[in-house]
């Protein structure tokens, strides 16, 4: 081998020489990226077996309080309603509902990530998901889909559980349970999820400076804190009280609110310079918990950060206002889904398919 060496002429041996430099410098960078991933994933919290599963044996349902007290005659107070109360004529016997039975959606292009909010007190573990959206991205048209699914849809869940709110799926079976389900009754394919609790939520837009959002005068007399009619720039405290709005109207409007926050998050993270997403990065993944590895993170970071400032977002909820009736099934104000229109909805509108 040595004998070959010397026959080189000193043409090749520098260009063996810038060869093994090129292929060195790459080998050093590749180090520096996996050590600035690991920095940052290392970060994150992961999902995992520190909190109980409920088992179909010990499975619950979140009853509501009747209009009026059976002793009393007199009203219940309103502010303990789960949910919209329903006409008594409208309770179904849960054994009479007849489920669609769709097929998967081909959603094989799309990377959906299933973002969960839940109402989660310090000490607590794992609760219903208060919040659930759907954040499908194409990265091929570079289209992003937030679709709200409301909480007192009445789903099948799989895996041995009675039918119940699709708010129970991670409160019994954390991401995997809610994947199933959302599979079950939609036909969608979750790729992986992002979950934070409402103290998280706050401190993540106070880590991005606030947000802005138009109120009408009665959400501003609640969001507080000196907020008005009009456009207004929200604290984390503040936005949080946003999102969470339910008295003025229902949990459609409330799911508006807060697809306009995160709407607001996305443009004003996607407009930020390298040096301030980093830095907003490092302070805010150890508020999230996810159930992707290290490895299903980078392949998401490595496709979307070069598209960052070029997406091009629509929001959405399910069910729309067609596309469900209410009705009254184990004690449970609830959405009485139409799988077939909401799936076809998914299929032609809501989802960005090629």
């Amino acid at each position: 081998m040595s004998n070959k060496l010397k026959k080189l002429s000193k043409s090749q041996k520098k260009t063996i020489a810038v060869i093994s430099g090129i292929i060195l410098f790459l080998l050093l960078l590749t180090l520096c990226v996996i050590a600035v991933f690991s920095h940052y994933l290392g970060k994150i919290k992961r999902s995992g077996g520190d909190v109980p599963t409920i088992s179909p044996e010990h499975e619950d349902f979140e009853t509501d309080i009747p209009l009026l007290d059976e002793t009393s005659g007199l009203p219940n107070d309103p502010a303990n309603q789960t949910s919209a109360p329903v006409p008594a004529d409208t309770t179904l016997d849960p054994d009479s509902i007849e489920w669609a039975t769709g097929v998967a959606l081909a959603d094989d292009d799309l990377i959906n990530i299933m973002l969960v909010g839940q109402d989660r007190r310090p000490g607590e573990g794992r609760t219903r998901s208060d919040v659930m959206i759907l954040c499908s991205i194409n990265p091929d048209t570079k289209e992003v889909s937030l679709i709200s699914f409301l909480r007192d849809l009445y789903v099948q869940i799989p895996g041995g559980y009675s039918d119940n709110r699709l708010n129970v799926a991670y409160a019994f079976g954390g991401f995997p349970l809610l994947y199933e389900t959302m599979y079950v009754n939609f036909g969608v394919t979750i790729d992986g999820g992002l979950e934070v609790d409402f103290e998280g939520f706050t401190d993540i837009i106070d880590l991005l400076g606030g947000v802005d959002v138009e109120l009408s005068a009665a959400e501003a007399g609640i969001v507080g804190g000196g907020a008005v009619a009009g456009m207004n720039h929200l604290n984390g405290t503040q936005a949080l009280n946003y999102a969470r709005i339910r008295s003025l109207d229902n949990d459609f409007n409330r799911t508006g609110r807060q697809r306009l926050i995160l709407e607001s998050v996305f443009n004003k993270f996607r407009t930020s310079d390298l040096q301030t997403m980093l830095a907003f990065l490092d302070a805010a993944l150890p508020l999230l918990t996810t159930d992707m590895d290290n490895s299903e993170l980078v392949s998401l970071a490595v496709t979307l950060a070069p598209m960052a400032g070029s997406l091009e977002l629509s929001t959405y909820m399910v069910p729309t206002y067609e596309c469900y009736t209410f009705a009254s099934i184990r004690g449970m104000s609830v959405l009485l889904p139409d799988l077939d229109r909401i799936r076809e909805l998914l299929k032609t509108e809501y989802l960005p398919l090629a």
